[in-house]
C-alpha cells in the first residue's frame, strides 16, 4: 500500500511541476460572470501560444499585421534588424512578438542573423533607354550591361511597354527569355 502511495505522488508532483515549469499547451477554465454576480459562466480560455526562437527583421521595412494576410490591418511597421519572438507558422505567414505586441509577419523576411550593411560604394548610373523615333527594329538597340542594373523581370507579364522589353532583351543576361521563338522581338504580345 505504501509503494502505491508514493507512486501516485510521484506522478502527481511530476505533473504539477511539469505545469509550473514548461507551462501547458490546452486551453485552461475560466469562469466569467456577466451579470455582475447574478450567474458564473464557464468558458475555455485559449492557451496562451509559445514563441521560443528569436529571428531577425531582413526588410527595410516589414507590417506587423494582425491575420496571416496582406489585407489583415497592420498593427506596426518593424524596421530592419528589429527582433522578433517567433510562433506558429501557417503557409507563408509567421506569428511573432514584440514589445508586447502579437501579430503576423511574412516568413520571407526574417532571418537568423541580422543584416549587416555594406559601405555604400559609388554606382555608375543604369544605362538609360530611350525609344527610337522610327519604327522598331528586330535588332538590338543597347549594348549589353551588367546584371546590377537589370531588375528580375523575366516574364513578359512583369513588363509595361514594348521599349521596355527591348532593353531587357538587349542589355540582361536572362532577355533571351523575353524572346520564346528567336526572332528577335521581344513578347509578342506586347511589341506587335
Amino acid at each position: 500500500m505504501r509503494k502505491r502511495y508514493w507512486f501516485v505522488f510521484g506522478i502527481m508532483a511530476l505533473a504539477a511541476l511539469g505545469n509550473i515549469i514548461g507551462g501547458t499547451d490546452t486551453p485552461g477554465r475560466a469562469a466569467v460572470d456577466p451579470a455582475g454576480g447574478a450567474g458564473v459562466v464557464p468558458a475555455n480560455v485559449a492557451a496562451v501560444p509559445g514563441f521560443e526562437a528569436s529571428l531577425y527583421v531582413t526588410a527595410n521595412s516589414l507590417n506587423l499585421r494582425e491575420g496571416p494576410s496582406t489585407s489583415a490591418r497592420v498593427l506596426r511597421s518593424l524596421s530592419r534588424n528589429s527582433v522578433v519572438r517567433v510562433g506558429e507558422r501557417r503557409g507563408g505567414w509567421v506569428n511573432v512578438s514584440i514589445d508586447g505586441l502579437v501579430g503576423w509577419v511574412s516568413a520571407d523576411y526574417l532571418g537568423a542573423d541580422p543584416v549587416v550593411s555594406a559601405p555604400i560604394a559609388p554606382q555608375r548610373p543604369a544605362a538609360v533607354y530611350t525609344a527610337p523615333a522610327q519604327a522598331q527594329s528586330r535588332q538590338p538597340v543597347a549594348q549589353r550591361g551588367n546584371d546590377a542594373s537589370c531588375p528580375r523581370r523575366q516574364y513578359c507579364t512583369r513588363i509595361g511597354t514594348c521599349a521596355e522589353a527591348r532593353w531587357y532583351l538587349a542589355n540582361c543576361s536572362w532577355g533571351a527569355l523575353l524572346d520564346s521563338d528567336s526572332d528577335g522581338v521581344p513578347c509578342e504580345a506586347i511589341c506587335r
